[in-house]
């Protein structure tokens, strides 16, 4: 069984480590809202979209919106708040390695501040490449293992295994996000190399790369404001992404051919079973697979196919 960050564990409120990362998250909406621009569709699904932080960036582009997140009671208590701004957003608790999708559902996706928990990136790659649409745009952020300050860390140390392809698994101190204090988190980072790599595997083809979060430095965060941080972080996008130093990746990737036309409409429409992907038979706040039998039910308003 692969092993999942389950921040409902320990009540953990993830809204609250982005309290006071004003530009970090400025930057990674400037990312995408360029990434984005010119991509429309149907369908879109925000892998591990949270309590909804990045879904003004592609609200107005898609018709249906999807997040999916692990966390239950993240979901249930943003939903009023999330259906009152994005009337056609659907929030949904699911594991990203089973998906509850029919093949080809989506338009388009993303995966931002999620990669680094996967322990097993190209089986949960697989299967969002399953559920998106030829002609679907999939970005793919990852914490970069060669940002500028781990490179010149390894040159003052000697220690040369940050350049390995391989990921690299944080140590725990400090970072123990979503979990008891002293437990093992998995936080992996990432070569680009490899996600490169990744990506040319499972069959999706990758436009272009866009650093991201240049300037995360806490010294930087207290002696300037965050509109300078912002000015200087747009220049450094624009100019220095091809470099690889910064610690955040985006990825912009499509499932090449001809797109699907007449999707359907509803969300029952796409739902299958997460485990044997057959159809599913609803009856009020309960869905039962058609073949294996499994059954899920909705929970506060939220559909729960978590297994």
């Amino acid at each position: 069984m692969n092993k999942i960050a389950d921040y409902d564990t320990y009540d953990y409120d993830y809204s609250t480590y982005w309290a006071k990362r004003e530009y970090e998250h400025k930057a990674e909406v400037i990312v995408l809202n360029k990434i984005l621009k010119n991509v429309h569709g149907q369908w879109f699904l925000d892998i591990g979209g949270s309590f909804g932080r990045l879904t003004s960036t592609y609200s107005k582009q898609f018709s249906n919106l999807v997040i999916i997140d692990y966390s239950l009671k993240t979901l249930q208590k943003n939903y009023k708040a999330l259906k009152k701004k994005y009337p056609n957003l659907e929030l949904i608790a699911a594991n990203a390695y089973f998906l509850p999708f029919k093949d080809k559902s989506f338009d388009g996706g993303l995966m931002v501040r999620v990669l680094h928990h996967i322990e097993k990136p190209k089986q949960c790659l697989e299967e969002i490449y399953r559920t998106m649409d030829e002609d679907g745009v999939y970005i793919q952020e990852y914490a970069n293992k060669l940002h500028i300050k781990a490179i010149l860390r390894a040159i003052f140390t000697l220690n040369f295994n940050i350049f390995s392809k391989k990921p690299y698994q944080q140590p725990n101190k400090d970072n123990n996000e979503g979990a008891k204090k002293g437990s093992k988190v998995l936080f992996f980072n990432y070569h680009p190399q490899y996600i490169i790599n990744l990506f040319k595997e499972i069959h999706f083809t990758v436009l272009k790369t866009y650093g991201c979060s240049f300037l995360r430095l806490n010294i930087l965060k207290k002696l300037f404001k965050s509109n300078i941080l912002l000015f200087w972080e747009k220049i450094f996008q624009q100019t220095l992404s091809w470099t690889n130093i910064s610690p955040s990746i985006f990825v912009k990737t499509v499932k090449l051919g001809k797109r699907e036309q007449n999707k359907p409409s509803t969300l029952k429409d796409i739902l299958v079973c997460p485990d044997c992907k057959s159809s599913l038979n609803f009856n009020a706040e309960t869905a039962i697979c058609s073949q294996c039998k499994k059954s899920f039910t909705k929970k506060e308003n939220i559909w729960d196919f978590r297994i």
